[in-house]
């Protein structure tokens, strides 16, 4: 594939245990394989939260009607039929990762914007914003009981590994877990000044998980484009 880090695994059971451990971009996968054909490794990647939301491509020797179908059904998002050259397959991966791109775009910040097609046909998917709101609200429950959320822990309430976690966030939303926890508190912090205009700003960097006021106006600025006293301003 040239410019990919590309992975290989030699039956689809061995395949879901990698694309699990490493979180891919896009599995490809043939639909004739021993033990678990390419129609159950979709499914088994549909059922897995982890890597629910990564696309797949079957390739296979003939597509008919019903093959496509099925394949819709069990959750592909591509077929290809044999034999194809390495053009074909290179534009098919281009499309529907730039399809992956337009949907980071309508989550980032967690913007849910249901239903929404992308130009390729794609849908921000319910997996993906139950995924998000998971997220969001163990965040707020973190944010809740110590004031602090830790990255890792966030990760292991969400029965992933750090490594996990980092990809899924990135796959989903184009930043890093912490980037986009940092905006969920300051989601929250805009939540709280709506909320009662007579807060104090220490009072709302406290309740948003900030122990230095400094960083807090610095985050809430980088995220918002004004600073707490104008966002107050802008309000009133």
């Amino acid at each position: 594939m040239g410019r990919y880090a590309v992975s290989y695994a030699g039956n689809g059971k061995d395949g879901l245990e990698k694309a699990e451990e490493l979180v891919p971009d896009l599995i490809i996968t043939d639909l004739m394989m021993p033990g678990m054909d390419g129609l159950e490794v979709c499914r088994q990647v549909r059922g897995n939260e982890i890597i629910n939301h990564i696309p797949v491509i079957v390739v296979t020797a003939k597509i008919t009607d019903e093959e496509r179908i099925r394949g819709i059904e069990a959750g592909a998002d591509a077929y290809l039929a044999k034999p194809f050259n390495a053009d074909e397959l290179r534009t098919r991966v281009e499309k529907l990762l730039e399809g992956r791109r337009m949907l980071q775009k309508k989550f980032a910040g967690m913007m849910q914007q249901r239903g929404e097609e992308t130009e390729e046909g794609g849908r921000a998917n319910e997996a993906d914003l139950r995924f998000l709101t998971k997220v969001s609200g163990l965040v707020s429950r973190h944010l809740d009981r110590n004031r602090m959320v830790d990255v890792a822990a966030v990760a292991s309430g969400m029965g992933m590994s750090p490594r996990q976690f980092y990809r899924k966030i990135n796959a989903l939303v184009g930043d890093t877990p912490a980037a986009h926890i940092q905006r969920l508190k300051i989601k929250r912090a805009c939540s709280l000044l709506d909320k009662d205009s007579k807060v104090s700003f220490a009072e709302v960097a406290e309740q948003c998980g900030f122990d230095a006021y400094p960083n807090f106006v610095r985050a809430f600025k980088n995220v918002c484009g004004v600073t707490p006293t104008e966002y107050r301003r802008r309000g009133e």
